[in-house]
């Protein structure tokens, strides 16, 4: 037996493009889920939180979400109870960055936070690391190729690093996200040399619950597509 839903979607990521906002190339379900949270503690102490929680990616990664409803109700390998519902482990499938290991272990924080923002809340969700291509900000082309004709704005948000980044960090409050980085091919029409942090959209994802790093940049229209009139 089955459950009957299936949801997926921040890297991972949130991506806009064309000037409206796109979900990640995973799906449009309201429980899909690459973007960071603010995730609260796994249920029911100190030592049960330690075990349920995933193991921090290191250096120049970034973690990515899958979630799942669409599952087996019982599993040779379960998650840690309460979720013994839950596989403990998924294979990784269709990352938006290169994984650090082909397979997914179960993610209770993040379990707990969409099955709070998608009840009746019977995801099971799942997170693994992937390598971030961090930049320096002189690598990001002049204006970010936004004063270049036919030049239209993308944006791109990913989960804030949880390891150290080997590149300039950025300004307070968000530290711990790289100044620059180089988006991951696919997340946009046009994936920049290097797109620098843009704050404005950094705050407005945290105030939504989302602990993300959001970088912006233009992309070039080609002539008579049409894009152009989406500046």
């Amino acid at each position: 037996m089955k459950r009957s839903a299936r949801g997926r979607g921040g890297v991972g990521a949130t991506r806009w493009a064309l000037g409206a906002c796109f979900v990640a190339a995973l799906g449009a379900l309201p429980s899909a889920c690459r973007s960071g949270s603010n995730e609260t503690q796994a249920p029911d102490g100190e030592e049960s939180g330690t075990r349920l929680r995933p193991v921090a990616c290191g250096g120049d990664q970034v973690r990515e979400y899958r979630c799942e409803a669409l599952l087996p109700l019982s599993s040779a390998l379960p998650a840690p109870e309460p979720y013994g519902a839950c596989p403990g482990v998924i294979d990784v499938i269709d990352p938006t960055y290169v994984p650090v290991t082909n397979t997914a272990g179960f993610d209770a924080p993040h379990t707990e936070f969409m099955r709070r923002r998608a009840p009746p809340g019977h995801q099971c969700c799942y997170s693994w690391c992937g390598r971030l291509e961090v930049a320096r900000v002189s690598e990001v082309p002049p204006g970010s190729r936004c004063n270049e004709p036919l030049a239209f704005p993308e944006k791109f948000c990913m989960p804030e690093p949880e390891g150290a980044v080997s590149t300039e960090r950025a300004a307070s409050p968000f530290e711990r996200c790289a100044a620059a980085v180089r988006p991951p091919q696919g997340a946009a029409f046009s994936v920049p040399s290097a797109a620098l942090l843009q704050p404005a959209l950094t705050n407005e994802r945290r105030g939504l619950g989302f602990t993300e790093c959001c970088y912006a940049w233009c992309s070039i229209a080609p002539p008579g597509t049409g894009l152009e009139r989406q500046r």
